[in-house]
C-alpha cells in the first residue's frame, strides 16, 4: 500500500548514512586500530614526553651525540692542533676558539633535532588519531520525488497552455492580445 502511495504522491527527501569503508576494509581497520592499543599507552606517553620537552627524554637522545663528541670530535680537534703547531698549540686561545666553535654547533644541532622531533611528534600523534576520529560513515540526502499525479498535472497544465496558444493564434486571438492586455 505504502509503495502504490508513494507511486501517486511521490517520495520525500530522506537522509541516509551509508559506510564509508566495506566490511573488509573495516575488518582490517578494526585490526590496525586492535593491535595498536596495546602499545598506544606508552606510545602516546612517548610523544608527551617530548611534545612537553621533558629533559630526561632529550638527554637520553642526546647521548650518543654527545659520547661522540667527546670520543671523536674533540680527539680530532686535539690532533689538528698538535699535528699543525706542535704540542704546546693547545694552550693556545685558536685551540680553545675552535673547541668553543666545536661546542656551540654541537648544541646548535641538538637544539635543531629537539625542535625536530617535537614537530615529528607531533605530527605522529595526529596521524596515529586520525583513523580513531575520522569518520566511518556519511550522510547523504535523497532528494524528494514527484509522484504520478504531480507529474501527470504538470504535464496536463503545460498541455493544455500549449493547446490554449495554438488555438488563440488559429483565432488570431494573439493579434488582439496585446490590445486587450491579455498578453
Amino acid at each position: 500500500m505504502a509503495q502504490f502511495l508513494d507511486f501517486l504522491f511521490g517520495k520525500s527527501a530522506k537522509t541516509k548514512t551509508k559506510p564509508i569503508y566495506n566490511p573488509q576494509q573495516r575488518n582490517v581497520l578494526d585490526q590496525l586500530l586492535g593491535g595498536l592499543q596495546a602499545q598506544l599507552p606508552q606510545g602516546l606517553q612517548n610523544l608527551q614526553n617530548i611534545l612537553g620537552g621533558d629533559e630526561a627524554t632529550f638527554k637520553a637522545f642526546e647521548a650518543p651525540a654527545r659520547r661522540g663528541f667527546e670520543q671523536q670530535t674533540l680527539p680530532t680537534i686535539a690532533e689538528r692542533f698538535t699535528g699543525q703547531f706542535g704540542t704546546g698549540s693547545q694552550q693556545s686561545s685558536a685551540f680553545g676558539q675552535a673547541l668553543g666553535q666545536a661546542g656551540k654547533e654541537l648544541e646548535e644541532n641538538l637544539f635543531s633535532k629537539r625542535i625536530g622531533m617535537q614537530g615529528d611528534a607531533l605530527q605522529t600523534l595526529l596521524q596515529l588519531l586520525s583513523p580513531a576520529t575520522s569518520p566511518r560513515n556519511y550522510q547523504y540526502t535523497r532528494p524528494r520525488q514527484p509522484g504520478f499525479l504531480e507529474n501527470f498535472g504538470l504535464g496536463a497544465t503545460q498541455g493544455l497552455s500549449q493547446g490554449a496558444g495554438q488555438f488563440g493564434s488559429l483565432l488570431g486571438i494573439s493579434k488582439l492580445a496585446p490590445l486587450l492586455g491579455l498578453l
